[in-house]
């Protein structure tokens, strides 16, 4: 009976940690990369981060899902535009951090 609550617990936890992590992107949170600009540049994160100094481990909230860990400088947002009007590109800090549109 124990081992049945335990197992019963376990599949919980992991069923709501997958449904977390597979949200998907708020509309009013997606940004585009402005027209002649690109994200190509920019190397997945590695366990400790990035290897350059001056760049950050983020997720970019795509239209299509976050990105996975790319390393981003801290003038990404010039580079990125909001999707919806009257919204502004904003980085919150984290591991990884965040890029996406906000009020």
């Amino acid at each position: 009976m124990l081992l049945s609550r335990r197992i019963k617990v376990l599949v919980f936890c992991v069923v709501s940690a997958l449904a977390t992590a597979a949200c998907g992107v708020d509309d009013d949170e997606v940004v585009r990369v402005k027209e002649g600009e690109s994200l190509a540049d920019a190397d997945y994160c590695g366990s400790f981060g990035c290897a350059d100094s001056f760049e950050f481990c983020a997720e970019v909230f795509l239209e299509f899902g976050r990105s996975p860990p790319i390393c981003v400088t801290e003038d990404v947002c010039a580079r990125l535009e909001c999707a919806n009007a009257n919204r502004r590109c904003a980085i919150f800090d984290g591991f990884p951090g965040q890029v996406k549109c906000i009020n």
